[in-house]
């Protein structure tokens, strides 16, 4: 439990009796003013100060719940108005026995990443979330974007700082809440208890994850035109992708228009149209085509939050036509405007139009520019809150939901979104740079720690022809999130995508989004010589990537172990690597060293031993247990029903006398460790009967 102290007008929190962070204390920036108070304790968690000449009044109301506890802030001033950017800021002094601590931060203005460090006072700029640890126990702090304001984490002048911005000019009142505080013993509960209580108890828009509905479309496989064509993408060439598609007999269910095929001018959108000049036989015929002749079940286009990368041309019909839906900005920049009826009449409009010529899914980039758009016009908090509810409104009506929320990573974005589910979770994949997936598979990891409780997490397309092909496939597979390709004509490997999917070009998803494993939460797998592991689970069962990702290239080692897997049931495992085919049968808790050269990955399925017995699934697919429905075990007979069976694997002790696939005998053969395999042909659903007496 959390308890709170004024000391000297600064105030100390503690955590179970002992003190965790000292000395809080605001400084208020009022036009070119500032102000440094004391804090005077006014009820119960709520501290208060006030300076006379300016007319300030300000109020701390920390609020508890459990091992969670937030802050409200809310400032008058009535002489001047608070500063556009750290109107308000509060100075930490110290954070007893801070050992390790994970960061992330915004490297980009729309793209966070992890910091690993080992005092706070360094932490980088514009970060959003703090994880550390003192030896024993857990702790992190969100930031918020809420009411009208937003708050960012720096160390800065020897102090850990929170600033409190609105982004504008002119505001001389500030409600909002600033951050939550959680500590415990579990890393991955105070993360989901934060984001419970951030939207159960604060004023924010939006619901935890397991509250968003996830998109039907993002269960099955698909294709994005980006890195085939960027923004050179054509009618032709979709069609010759298709194309390829159908002639390997693989299974792609939806397709991306990404940027390119708008009709735009000097960067700035002219219609709702899409050029003529690539698209001769416009869209509603292509999207017949595809759908008619090549079996898509699902095509979505690209979209920018502002209308295009610079907003809206002013030159163009659409801002005739629209003109009470846009907003000028002091700067003379047009963009849908920043309250949610006027701008639902445009993203209506626009959207509409594209449902009638069959899209059906939009991706909306370039979300976290707004606030280049918006700053010193209208604060950031309450316009984008009003942008994403119009947004989503239209999505809603239009498209079922069913958007990818893109390049908005920052915190007006985040914590706005009513009830989308997708969220870019990383920069883009970038193909055609050395070593890239090294820093792609850091940044999904780790920015899942904090997203993954609040979204699902897209961790972006990949090529299937590409030296790290497999590591970028196994990752997608760990994600839980959606699985697709930008592979150009004429080159997609589909050897690499079969163990991703079904038959039918279903996905075999994870139940949740892949996080990076307790051991290494705090280590920095590029720097340090350990392995990057990522944990997700498959019904009762666990799954475990393992990358080398160190920059240099050297070999790492590290451990792995049954409770790697958060949460997971059981005493006793079998693991099993995909990759060589070994079992290894652990304690929940004891562990098993591993070593993998550069660039290596290893992919272990955590299966719970019962009765002497564990699935494997179908050995084929990473994500193997996603295959089984259900299984019955008892002391003679284990009854399995399964989907895409295919090279069927289990451990047992006891070597079977018979195995039956649907009724009819099986042979099955034995390979090191226990471990059977038994073929269930292509059928798409099989019983597995396996007899012991």
């Amino acid at each position: 439990m959390f308890l709170l102290k004024n000391v000297g007008g600064k105030i100390d929190i503690y955590h179970d009796g002992n003190l965790l962070i000292k000395g809080i204390a605001p400084v208020v920036n009022i036009d070119d003013i500032q102000i440094r108070p004391l804090l005077e304790t006014a009820g119960k968690d709520i501290f208060t100060c006030e300076d006379a000449k300016r007319g300030l009044k300000l109020q701390l109301a920390f609020n508890k719940k459990d091992d969670v506890i937030y802050l409200e802030v809310e400032a008058y001033v009535e002489n001047g108005s608070f500063a556009p950017n750290g109107g308000i800021t509060l100075e930490v002094e110290d954070i007893l026995n801070f050992k390790e601590s994970m960061a992330v931060n915004l490297f980009k203005d729309w793209w966070t990443r992890p910091c690993f460090v080992r005092d706070f006072r360094r932490i980088p700029k514009k970060t959003q979330a703090l994880n550390w640890t003192d030896g024993s126990n857990y702790y992190s702090i969100l930031t918020v974007c809420s009411g009208n304001c937003k708050t960012d984490l720096e160390g800065a002048d020897n102090k850990l700082r929170f600033s409190i911005s609105t982004c504008d000019t002119g505001h001389n009142h500030y409600k909002t809440f600033s951050f939550i505080l959680g500590a415990g013993d579990d890393p991955f509960s105070i993360q989901e208890d934060m984001a419970a209580a951030a939207f159960d108890s604060l004023n924010v828009q939006g619901k935890v994850r397991e509250k968003r509905h996830y998109p039907e479309v993002f269960k099955y496989f698909g294709w994005c035109s980006w890195d085939a064509f960027y923004h050179e993408v054509n009618e032709k060439g979709i069609i010759d992708k298709a194309e390829e598609f159908k002639k390997k007999g693989f299974p792609v269910r939806w397709f991306i228009i990404d940027d390119g095929w708008s009709e735009t001018k000097d960067n700035k959108l002219m219609s709702f149209d899409e050029d003529k000049d690539k698209f001769p036989h416009g869209f509603k015929w292509l999207m017949s085509k595809l759908k008619d002749g090549y079996g898509l079940s699902w095509i979505g286009v690209w979209q920018a939050f502002e209308g295009y990368w610079i907003g809206i041309n002013p030159e163009s019909n659409l801002c005739k036509e629209y003109s009470h839906n846009l907003y000028k900005t002091k700067k003379g920049a047009l963009m849908p405007y920043p309250d949610e009826e006027k701008a639902f009449g445009f993203w209506n409009a626009w959207h509409s139009s594209l449902r009638e010529k069959g899209v059906d899914f939009v991706k909306v980039d370039n979300q976290s520019s707004f606030k280049y758009f918006i700053k010193d016009n209208m604060d950031i908090c309450t316009s984008s809150a009003s942008e994403h509810a119009a947004l989503e409104a239209s999505v809603g009506l239009n498209f079922d939901g069913t958007i990818i929320n893109c390049m908005g990573m920052g915190p007006e974005d985040m914590w706005n979104r009513p009830y989308t589910a997708l969220n870019r979770n990383s920069d883009d994949f970038f193909p055609k740079t050395e070593n890239s997936f090294r820093e792609h598979a850091l940044e999904n990891a780790y920015n899942s720690y904090i997203t993954g409780n609040i979204f699902w997490g897209d961790w972006d397309m990949f090529w299937t022809e590409h030296p790290q092909s497999v590591n970028n496939a196994v990752l997608r597979a760990l994600s839980g999130g959606p699985v697709y390709v930008s592979d150009e004509v004429g080159k997609t490997d589909a050897s690499i995508l079969w163990p991703l999917i079904f038959s039918d070009g279903e996905v075999l998803r994870c139940d949740r989004p892949g996080m990076p494993t307790v051991d290494c939460l705090y280590k920095n797998p590029q720097e340090e010589g350990v392995p990057l592991k990522v944990w997700n689970k498959s019904g009762q069962f666990g799954v475990i990537g393992s990358f080398n990702i160190n920059k240099t290239g050297k070999m790492v080692y590290g451990i792995v172990r049954p409770s790697d897997v958060y949460g997971i049931k059981g005493d006793k495992f079998i693991l099993y690597e995909y990759f060589s085919k070994k079992v290894t049968m652990l304690d929940k808790d004891e562990d098993m060293d591993i070593s993998l050269p550069e660039d290596a990955v290893r992919l272990y399925i955590v299966s719970p031993v019962n009765n002497g017995f564990a699935a494997i699934g179908n050995i084929d697919k990473y994500i193997s247990p996603g295959v089984i429905k259900h299984i019955s075990i008892s002391e003679d007979e284990i009854n399995i029903w399964a989907r895409d069976a295919g090279n069927f694997g289990f451990v047992s002790f006891k070597e079977p006398v018979k195995i039956a696939i649907d009724g009819v005998k099986s042979s099955f053969n034995k390979k090191d460790g226990d471990l059977y395999m038994v073929d269930c042909g292509s059928n798409r659903n099989s019983q597995i009967n396996i007899y012991f007496k």
